[in-house]
């Protein structure tokens, strides 16, 4: 026995010396903290929806993002048959917040080996036939897979029997321009990238196109998307002036008009046959506009943008308006369509928050006949998680089970529901497409379109006069950015229209002043539109180019202050104008009225032309009628008289000659003559003298 103990003892201290003289191998499986170094993701649950006694099979990826090896954790799966009662307990449990809520163990998947950093690997959990567990027409059932510290919630629905009345689902889709003040910044390689970034074919919108593409969705459409500038002529035009207009096109503007026409072809023929509401000019976010009285007359114009846009369309609207900021009330509804003009609308789009927590309906009638449509905010901002879920798999789960939870509060009674995709969606387009094709698949719905909600409003409850000034939050829903505050503030706005009464007029004496107005009004458009409010500051780049421009335009025209002496009775008195623009300015009005009667101007100054970067005289006929100093304020006008540039005071010495100068100088001449002839008598004089001085030398 003792024999035994020694030599137990001598392997333990062989053991400890040889782990000390020899490092971990690379097959080593070193203990690591495991806390946030492990992800989990899940990429199918099959099937979908368990109907009959089939087993459910969950799969997916454990993924190691920490910086050092990891042993492969054994995934576990966890859950009740208990169905989740109530759209809060399956949002609580989406997000993550599983107290309360006993769970027993399901099935586990022992990985097995090491995961090296970044590495992952592949799990595979069953479900022994949940649709038998209980006896519930349906069920939404919550599901956690565990490895290591990380924990994913899910959910497996269950549709045992048909016990209800289908829910009347319509989905409303915005295909909008993401904020990026390049996109109105002027013609060269920053805007042209940016124009490229949003038109590719892996943009945001692009992706929602093709998400929805075989899908009864509505889409929502910036019609900016749909209005490309006019086409550039690949010649040099005969016409001076347009010719002119030729030459000052860059070749990134070139680019990006052939780039945004070829987008724009490409969209009309997705839009062929694809149910569409067509937003206002730039996706104007109408909550700021009616916010604010001096913004409100912008309404009717951007409608009219529209509804110009949506009659080129086969099956298209603009008569559905959907503020950004959510809020919905009956004297809102008035109020937008007061501001809308001829334009009448027909629904107006809101959460279905600011109509109360009660609301269980889509389609409420409104004021004059004009339908409120209220979308459901769970499912529609939870689509924002997506982001998170490469393949959709759980956000498929997510909004299953939330529509069963939907589902069981009035089971019996026919509803319409909306959901309305936050403009700030920004999913790959394969995880939306799975996600919505499996909700609008799902036996308890009956798709419908946005049209069809509008149709059954009549069947809606009675909604508020006003509309919250905020909209409530959520618990467990993430809240849709564009509902913040209206980036377009009443500051702002001041700036950027001062900005726009300096713009104005000089852009009627510019030699490209349509091109230059038509930049500048697209300016203005985008900077009220609704895709601001996802981040204010991006839109202060905006502002401060207009508020640059307005500058220059206040001061690039301006009058030489000068001192001009005035040597007559009449004559032209010569004014300078300067002119600091990189383009001619031209048919610049002229006015310099006297202030004295002493110093008459006898006729107008014809309007000058002053080349880019350049100076110009102009000539105004006057008469002197006293000597003096008269001080002369010079004016600049546009042709629609409009005051431009920068006005300056000419200061005038006036010495008019009258009778007596003319008297003066026929004397001086008379002197003058005088002594030609005295000077001239003198030298031939002298030189008589001096020949008979010469003759009188030469006698012998």
């Amino acid at each position: 026995m003792t024999r035994q103990r020694g030599r137990l003892l001598a392997a333990v201290l062989a053991l400890l010396v040889a782990s000390a003289l020899h490092p971990l191998t690379a097959g080593a499986r070193p203990v690591v903290d495991s806390a946030a170094a492990l992800t989990i993701t899940m990429t199918q649950v099959l099937p979908t929806i368990a109907v009959g006694d089939e087993d459910v099979v969950l799969t997916g990826y454990v993924t190691n993002i920490s910086g050092a090896p990891l042993p492969a954790p054994d995934v576990q799966l966890t859950g009740s048959f208990a169905p989740l009662v109530g759209r809060a307990a399956v949002a609580a449990w989406a997000a993550g917040q599983t107290r309360g809520v006993p769970v027993d163990g399901i099935d586990h998947d022992a990985l097995g080996g090491t995961l090296a950093p970044g590495g992952s690997a592949t799990f595979r959990l069953t479900v022994s036939a949940p649709a038998t567990a209980s006896d519930v027409p349906f069920a939404a059932l919550p599901m956690a897979i565990n490895a290591g510290d990380a924990t994913l919630t899910t959910f497996i629905t269950v549709n045992r029997r048909v016990e209800y009345e289908p829910l009347q689902l319509a989905v409303l889709a915005p295909v909008t321009l993401e904020p990026d003040a390049a996109l109105v910044a002027p013609y060269g390689p920053q805007r042209l990238a940016a124009w490229r970034t949003q038109l590719s074919t892996t943009s945001r919108a692009q992706r929602l196109l093709d998400a929805t593409r075989d899908l009864p969705v509505t889409l929502a459409i910036d019609p900016t998307l749909l209005t490309p500038p006019a086409d550039i002529p690949q010649v040099r035009p005969t016409d001076a002036a347009a010719g002119a207009a030729w030459d000052r096109i860059t070749a990134e503007q070139r680019t990006e008009t052939t780039l945004r026409r070829a987008a724009e072809t490409q969209l009309r023929a997705r839009l062929a046959g694809q149910p569409t509401v067509i937003l206002p000019q730039a996706d104007a976010d109408l909550g700021a506009l009616l916010a604010n009285p001096e913004l409100s007359p912008r309404i009717a114009p951007a409608l009219q943008v529209a509804q110009g846009v949506a009659a080129t369309l086969p099956d298209a609207t603009a008569q559905i308006l959907w503020p950004a900021d959510g809020r919905l009330g009956s004297e809102r509804i008035t109020a937008l369509t007061e501001a809308s003009g001829s334009l009448r609308p027909r629904a107006v789009i809101g959460a279905g928050s600011a109509l109360g927590a009660g609301t269980v309906e889509a389609a409420h009638p409104g004021p004059a006949g004009i339908a409120a449509l209220a979308y459901d905010e769970r499912l529609s901002n939870s689509l924002l998680d997506l982001e998170a879920d490469p393949v959709g798999a759980r956000m498929t789960q997510r909004l299953l089970a939330d529509s069963l939870a939907l589902l069981g509060e009035f089971p019996g009674r026919q509803r319409s529901v909306l959901i309305a995709a936050p403009r700030t969606l920004n999913p790959r387009a394969s995880a939306l497409e799975s996600s919505l094709r499996a909700l609008l698949e799902a036996p308890w719905v009956r798709p419908v379109q946005v049209s069809e909600v509008i149709a059954g409003a009549a069947g809606g409850s009675v909604i508020p006069a006003v509309a919250p000034a905020t909209l409530p939050r959520i618990p467990g829903i993430p809240r849709d950015p564009s509902v913040a505050r209206e980036a377009l503030t009443p500051s702002r706005n001041t700036a950027l229209t001062a900005a726009l009464d300096a713009l104005a007029p000089v852009a009627e004496v510019r030699a490209d002043g349509a091109a230059n107005w038509a930049f500048w009004t697209e300016v203005s458009a985008h900077a009220a539109s609704s895709r601001w409010r996802a981040d204010r500051s991006l839109l202060l780049p905006v502002i401060a180019s207009a508020r640059t421009a307005g500058a220059q335009a206040r001061t690039a025209i301006a009058v030489v202050p000068d001192r001009i002496n005035f040597f007559a009775d009449s004559g032209q008195l010569q004014v300078t104008i300067t002119n600091d623009l990189d383009v001619a300015v031209e048919e610049v009005q002229v006015v310099l009225p006297s202030l004295v009667p002493s110093f008459r101007l006898t006729g107008p100054p014809e309007p000058v032309t002053i080349g880019a970067r350049s100076r110009a005289t102009v000539r105004v006929p006057a008469t002197a009628l006293a000597a003096g100093s008269v001080p002369i304020r010079v004016r600049l006008f546009s042709p629609g008289e409009q005051h431009i540039g920068v006005d300056n005071t000419v200061q005038v010495r006036a010495y008019p000659t009258g009778s007596w100068f003319y008297w003066l100088l026929a004397g001086v001449a008379l002197l003058l003559f005088a002594a030609g002839l005295w000077r001239g008598r003198r030298r031939r004089r002298a030189a008589a003298a001096d020949s008979v001085i010469g003759t009188s030398g030469d006698a012998p």
